[in-house]
């Protein structure tokens, strides 16, 4: 009996300790030696992970269930990705995505067509050293 309520309570458990897990931000105060080196492990342990970054419209208004084109360190993502309606975008660190990456994971996320003034995508910009759960999209030139 006591085996029984051990599996119970290990699958009741389960569920909140597989997306408990949290990242450590490296410090940017350090030289740059250690700061490469902290950004070469956090892309070690982000490897094959997925992590959800809250996107917010210009307005300040959550940017929900919206398309968004998304390029990892230069490696443009084929197929785009959408925001589901609490505005959270959900990456999947791939490896293949993070093979382009030297230490430092970039992510330049372009809004759909028409959100700046003249019908022009706005962009935000998401990175590994500051490893923010949220980005604010912004008007600016497409490179």
């Amino acid at each position: 009996m006591r085996f029984f309520f051990i599996i119970v309570i290990y699958f009741l458990s389960f569920p909140f300790l597989a997306n408990s897990k949290n990242f450590e931000k490296c410090n940017s105060d350090e030289n740059s030696y250690e700061i490469d080196k902290c950004l070469l492990n956090l892309k070690s342990q982000l490897m094959n992970e997925n992590i959800s970054i809250t996107i917010y419209s210009l307005d300040n208004q959550i940017y929900k269930n919206r398309n968004i084109f998304l390029s990892i360190c230069g490696y443009s993502i084929s197929k785009y990705k959408y925001t589901d309606r609490n505005g959270q975008l959900n990456i999947d660190f791939k490896s293949k995505y993070l093979t382009q990456c030297k230490a430092l994971i970039n992510l330049d996320l372009v809004s759909e067509y028409g959100l700046c003034p003249e019908g022009q995508y706005a962009t935000a910009k998401w990175n590994s050293l500051e490893l923010n759960n949220s980005v604010y999209f912004s008007c600016g030139t497409l490179k």
